[in-house]
């Protein structure tokens, strides 16, 4: 393998470093059709178009994809030639250095064997170009050496046979997935991992509910004890408390989707019975008679998201602004009328638009025409968080505020 280097007669090169792609067109090449609902649909049949080469010889790997090459009209007008990864880096922050459009980065490192998983980069490791007979490709640097591949690919009929490639063996190293770098900032939708938010209408109405506190105060906070109503089970020790927040509605149908619900505290069970009696352990704000208990989920997750970009035929709504009133912007939680029923998967990135509005033509049909403008692009969201009508997503990029009832399509 290569070092990285840079020359000057590369110069057009060093300003287009890192994650592109050189089939980024595929992934961009389907938009949606705005309609009155959307659903995912099946896009294989694109995706085998791409087995083939120019002249229709069939290619085979013998293990991994090689590597994708660099396409300049993808990448930042501003990109630097090279990165040092910082504790506090997210993936996709990494990437909106390098790429115009920073959730292309999977499509880059599936393609790149040296990196076996993207989401084991780490503080201190530098990402660079290499040149490989003339074109650039991306490389990743720890401790000064160039990490090795794992399972490089060889090309088989059809392939290019002059690419130089220098196999490497693979080394032991020991790293806390902890200090590994995550696609998102985890502290901005961590609660939203651990904890339900969407119930349908049964659940709300059925779950276990407070009666009061045994210091007979219209609140209770940590340490307090707690008596509730309801099917609590022995086996389940940890509950968390929740206040119904917000009824949402497809702006489109008219339907409810469920009902939003905020996490008020963590209880510990201490004795069942008719009331049982259970401890406020942990607590976001004071509960009250009326909140109900739902199981704890456990512990949350790591957000070590993939992004992808979905295939919609028509368009969704944004139902919701977390923590928000009417508009919302980048970094924050919104609620889109699209859930698993509409074949939306967590990692899914679609765009988000305003509506264009309207205006007259004075010399269309009878002189005073209506015309719609087309939508404007505000934003993209990457969906985090599913339910089966309803989805959860943070806002990645925005170029205006985001409001209520505008619009997620596809890319």
């Amino acid at each position: 393998m290569m070092a990285p280097r840079t020359t000057a007669g590369s110069a057009c090169r060093r300003a287009a470093p890192l994650l592109t792609i050189a089939l980024a067109s595929a992934w961009l090449a389907a938009c949606g059709t705005h309609g009155p609902s959307a659903e995912v649909v099946d896009v294989s049949a694109v995706q085998a178009s791409n087995r083939f080469s120019n002249n229709g010889t069939e290619i085979g790997y013998s293990t991994v994809t090689p590597r994708a090459w660099v396409d300049e009209q993808a990448l930042a007008d501003d990109a630097p030639e090279s990165y040092t990864v910082v504790r506090g880096d997210t993936l996709w922050d990494i990437s909106d250095r390098f790429l115009k459009e920073p959730w292309l980065w999977p499509k880059v490192w599936n393609y790149n064997p040296q990196i076996a998983n993207p989401h084991l980069i780490y503080p201190g490791d530098v990402l660079a170009l290499e040149y490989v007979n003339g074109e650039a490709s991306l490389v990743l640097t720890r401790n000064g050496e160039a990490v090795p591949m794992v399972g490089a690919a060889t090309p088989l009929l059809g392939a290019a046979s002059n690419v130089n490639v220098t196999r490497m063996s693979p080394r032991i190293r020991s790293e806390s997935l902890d200090n590994a770098v995550p696609t998102i900032a985890g502290e901005t939708i961590r609660q939203f991992l651990v904890q339900p938010r969407v119930v349908d209408l049964a659940t709300l109405r059925n779950a276990p509910y407070i009666l009061g506190n045994a210091e007979g105060q219209l609140m209770s906070s940590m340490g307090n004890r707690i008596y509730a109503r309801g099917t609590l089970r022995r086996d389940q020790t940890r509950y968390g408390v929740y206040r119904q927040s917000e009824q949402l509605v497809d702006p489109v149908s008219g339907d409810v989707l469920g009902y939003e619900i905020d996490h008020v505290a963590d209880a510990k069970l201490m004795n069942i019975g008719d009331p049982s009696t259970l401890t406020v352990i942990s607590n976001n704000f004071e509960t009250i008679a009326g909140d109900i208990l739902l199981p704890s989920s456990g512990t949350p997750l790591a957000p070590l998201f993939t992004p992808r970009l979905p295939e919609i035929r028509g368009d969704g709504r944004i139902v919701s602004l977390v923590n928000a009133i009417s508009q919302t912007g980048r970094n924050q939680v919104i609620v889109l009328n699209l859930g698993e029923r509409s074949g939306i998967s967590i990692g899914d990135v679609l765009a988000i638009e305003s509506r264009g509005g309207e205006t007259i033509d004075e010399r269309g049909t009878g002189r005073y025409e209506r015309v719609e403008l087309p939508n404007t692009r505000t934003g993209v969201v990457m969906v985090f968080q599913t339910f089966d009508k309803v989805s959860y997503g943070l806002v990645m990029e925005s170029t205006r505020p985001v409001g209520l009832n505008d619009i997620v399509t596809g890319i």
